[in-house]
């Protein structure tokens, strides 16, 4: 049995790709948990679907321990093993119910699980199978700060070869021996959990532009030095030339004919045609070193601000979750220049609000709306609906998107981008709509942090208003200023949203 993944000279190309996907990557992971780090589009899920056997190397050679389980960041269908799961007449599986908190009820209702229930379901379910190998792909998206916990806690307890894709640092942190860091096709392997990973990378680039510097100041002052022998030579070549002196003077043509034949001038040339050979085998040298370059960074949603008294006007309600279960609301409404942020727990109907709201949405409000999960199905009318549009169009929806942080190129020829990478899509289109409302449906989702902090700082310097739902703190907090929250009563199934008058400092 193959007790380790490995990975031999591997190259992937999709098949309308011009630059590779992975190229010649090799690495070996054995027991305990392995990161997978990079930003969108790098070719994260692309190795765990080549880890899985979901995909075929291009060339190379790759050795899966067996069996194993492959849970996908997607929570759109329903997890093999569902029933297997839930009728399991075994304490492994009642173990890992009780752990995560997954109710009872949930086999009949797939449909009205929030995705963080349906993610929490998929972990329980492969952990239950105890496969030689996991792979795991964002397994904390859609999950509150209590869920991750728990996720956190159980997949401790694995202690056979784990394979995590993740931008979520603690997860990483408290569970990983090691790393992969994905960049431009390559992978590089280190030691520790993703903060260790990122403070030995950020020491190797410093190295890199230190010798990058220094080997440049040389190449500049080899280039100085070949200059003056150039010029040196070429008087020295007109000095040899015969061709501006007189028939008779054969003086003059004498010491040409001895400079000539004791060789004495062209010193200066060989020295000059060797200079140019060591700044050649020093550019190569430069170019090999492998130095963070990047492109601008960073987009505006400017937004226009609405010339209305206010979006829309919930009156008291109340609404079905499903199962029995209500989420009522007072009135609730929503002004120019307020930020929003809709908080609660997994499945307490944040979604379902949204929704609500967005159906009771007047024609003349102008509104960007990004939905938390994106199915394979709308991902590929996105896409459509992007390259249907004109080349300018699709020329400036590409320059902001690779501002937030992903090539163009990786999408392009992908046959179906990342979720974080149709996320980004959606933003670089919402540009141009001048949108007076945004509405966010855990808008950091699949995105890796630095498009996190990307697009915090779009929002923030947005005109326009916000509704946002999001799990993560930090974000909600330098945007919003005010909060509607959600919880429960003692018995779960009746839940109410509460306006928190103190303003959330920016």
């Amino acid at each position: 049995m193959q007790s380790f993944l490995s990975f031999t000279s591997v190259d992937f190309y999709y098949p309308s790709s011009i630059v590779p996907v992975l190229k010649y990557i090799s690495f070996d992971i054995h027991s305990g948990w392995t990161g997978v780090s990079g930003e969108n589009g790098s070719g994260k899920s692309t190795l765990l679907l080549l880890a899985a056997g979901l995909l075929s190397p291009t060339a190379g050679l790759i050795k899966i321990p067996k069996p194993f389980v492959y849970c996908d960041q997607r929570t759109d269908a329903i997890p093999s093993f569902w029933e297997d799961f839930f009728y399991a007449d075994d304490n492994h599986a009642g173990y890992l119910m009780d752990r995560l908190k997954i109710e009872g009820d949930w086999p009949w209702r797939w449909e009205t699980l929030s995705h963080g229930e349906r993610k929490r379901t998929q972990l329980a379910i492969a952990l239950w199978q105890a496969p030689e190998m996991l792979l795991i792909d964002e397994p904390t998206n859609h999950l509150d700060g209590e869920a991750r916990m728990l996720i956190k806690d159980v997949l401790r307890e694995y202690s056979g070869i784990g394979l995590i894709v993740s931008h979520d640092r603690s997860l990483l942190d408290a569970l990983c021996r090691q790393c992969l860091f994905l960049k431009a096709s390559s992978v590089v392997l280190r030691p520790g959990g993703i903060s260790q990973g990122l403070r030995e990378e950020e020491r190797e680039q410093r190295e890199a532009q230190r010798i990058w510097k220094k080997l440049n100041g040389e190449k500049e002052r080899l280039q100085t030095e070949a200059e003056r022998r150039r010029k040196l030579g070429d008087a020295a070549d007109k000095r040899l030339s015969k061709k501006n002196f007189a028939p008779k003077d054969s003086d003059s043509r004498g010491k040409v004919n001895l400079a000539k034949l004791t060789n004495k001038d062209a010193v200066m040339t060989n020295l000059y045609q060797r200079m140019e050979t060591r700044i050649s085998r020093l550019d190569k040298t430069i170019s090999g070193i492998n130095r963070k370059t990047e492109g601008p960074r960073g987009i505006r949603l400017n937004g226009s601000e609405a010339l209305m008294d206010h979006f829309f006007l919930l009156e008291e309600g109340c609404i079905e979750l499903g199962n029995g279960k209500t989420l009522s609301y007072p009135e609730l409404v929503m002004n120019p220049g307020n930020a929003i942020g809709l908080t609660g727990i997994n499945g307490s109907g944040k979604t379902t609000l949204i929704k609500h709201i967005l159906s009771l949405l007047p024609e003349s409000v102008l509104y960007l709306y990004i939905p938390q999960e994106i199915s394979i199905e709308e991902s590929e009318k996105i896409l459509s609906r992007f390259f249907a549009e004109d080349e300018r169009t699709r020329g400036e929806i590409m320059s902001r998107f690779a501002r937030l942080g992903s090539s163009p190129e990786n999408l392009l020829q992908s046959a179906l981008p990342s979720p974080g990478e149709i996320r980004k899509l959606l933003i670089a289109e919402g540009v141009f709509k001048e949108a007076s409302l945004i509405i966010m449906d855990e808008p950091t989702n699949h995105l890796d942090l630095s498009s996190t902090l990307l697009l915090e700082n779009a929002l923030l310097e947005s005109r326009a208003s916000l509704l946002l739902i999001s799990h993560d703190e930090i974000f909600l907090n330098k945007l919003i200023n005010k909060e509607w929250h959600i919880s429960s009563n003692d018995d779960g199934n009746h839940w109410t949203v509460r306006i928190l008058q103190k303003n959330i400092d920016n």
